[in-house]
């Protein structure tokens, strides 16, 4: 594989070999896509980064299932809750929470997580060293503490530019096993993580529109079919287990 890299990504891994000693005193390490560590669903995408920084327990993502559950940075109360509760009832299915560590939603959903015991894995649009947002520090460190992991394509010291949180969509639904939307407008960046994962053939599902409020992105997926909608905890529990049963298929290039 190793004479398959572009130039550029040459130049990627060897300014991570030059960085290791240094990042590693900071807690920082990386793997490449060689690398047994390096996430099994991110190599199938066609797009996947040649390495990935992270601090923490990567091994969580090869060992368990992971399922993103995202949403909108104003939710409402009902979103909040919904994203709380649904993070605690994947940590007792013992399946990782994966999102981008953004406010509402995604926060939520990851203190779910850990108040339930479960492991998440923060994706960050910047270097590891900057945590975004920034009120979100003491969240990061608990993840890395309580066995989960952050992770970033991008080495110390990057700066976040508006273009990174859209590439950092492709790699949350990624590495997950499916995509759960708790409560999304229909123009929003949530949107933009959902159409990544219908091109890497995620399975997908959003709450019901009407158990929250921000909800113009869940009506437009409920009415163009081909999303699991999960209008109680029975649908929860169908979709999580139709996901750990799911088949992993290879993103297609089309010519």
């Amino acid at each position: 594989m190793k004479n398959m890299y572009s130039q550029k990504e040459t130049d990627i891994l060897n300014y991570a070999e030059m960085n290791k000693n240094k990042w590693k005193n900071m807690g920082i390490e990386y793997c490449t896509v060689e690398d047994e560590r390096y996430p099994n669903t991110l190599k199938k995408i066609t797009d996947r980064p040649v390495l990935l920084y992270y601090r923490g327990n990567i091994e969580i993502i090869n060992e368990y299932h992971n399922i993103a559950v995202i949403g909108s940075r104003k939710c409402s109360l009902k979103g909040r809750k919904i994203s709380y509760d649904t993070g605690k009832y994947l940590a007792e299915k013992n399946v990782n929470v994966v999102n981008g560590l953004a406010l509402g939603c995604d926060t939520e959903a990851l203190k779910g997580t850990i108040a339930g015991g479960g492991r998440c894995i923060g994706i960050l649009p910047a270097g590891l060293d900057d945590i975004l947002p920034k009120s979100n520090q003491k969240l990061a460190d608990e993840i890395v503490m309580k066995d989960g992991c952050l992770i970033s394509e991008y080495p110390v010291g990057t700066p976040v530019k508006k273009y990174q949180y859209v590439r950092r969509d492709r790699l949350q639904s990624g590495l997950s096993d499916g995509v759960l939307i708790v409560e999304a407008e229909e123009q929003s960046g949530t949107m933009h993580t959902v159409e990544f994962a219908q091109n890497q053939y995620k399975r997908l599902a959003c709450y019901y529109h009407k158990l929250v409020e921000l909800s113009s992105g869940n009506r437009k997926l409920e009415e163009a079919g081909q999303i699991s909608v999960i209008e109680d905890k029975k649908r929860l529990e169908e979709f999580v287990e139709a996901v750990m049963k799911e088949q992993t298929y290879e993103q297609l290039t089309l010519f």
